[in-house]
């Protein structure tokens, strides 16, 4: 079972582990509201991640956030939608998470590469 899942992986989508930043909301010195995404690197999720489809990019994505990657990963969901996922030096916001049947079989998690946050 375990060389057939790995039969449809293309090359350079091996499964990586990614590094789940919870997000808080703090309140700063002038009053605002901000996001604040902290982590201590032990919560994290392994998956394989590959740009996301045409399909994926009209479905998933939201007014300010477009889906540019799927990351697949095997069991229940790990993170949430508020969530940022770190992989090496690459951040994803994650935009719509899919529990394909609701089985904890899998999950696909839609996520928005930011190169602009580190």
């Amino acid at each position: 079972m375990i060389n057939t899942r790995m039969m449809y992986v293309k090359p350079g989508n091996l499964f990586k582990n990614f590094i789940i930043e919870s997000n808080e909301q703090v309140i700063t010195s002038t009053g605002r509201v901000a996001n604040n995404h902290t982590s201590d690197g032990t919560k994290t999720l392994k998956g394989c991640l590959a740009e996301a489809s045409d399909e994926d990019r009209t479905n998933h994505s939201q007014k300010d956030h477009v889906v540019t990657h799927t990351i697949v990963q095997a069991g229940s969901p790990k993170a949430k939608r508020t969530d940022k996922l770190v992989f090496e030096n690459r951040v994803f916001y994650i935009v719509d998470i899919n529990d394909a049947g609701t089985l904890g079989i899998s999950t696909i998690y839609y996520a928005e590469e930011r190169r602009d946050v580190k």
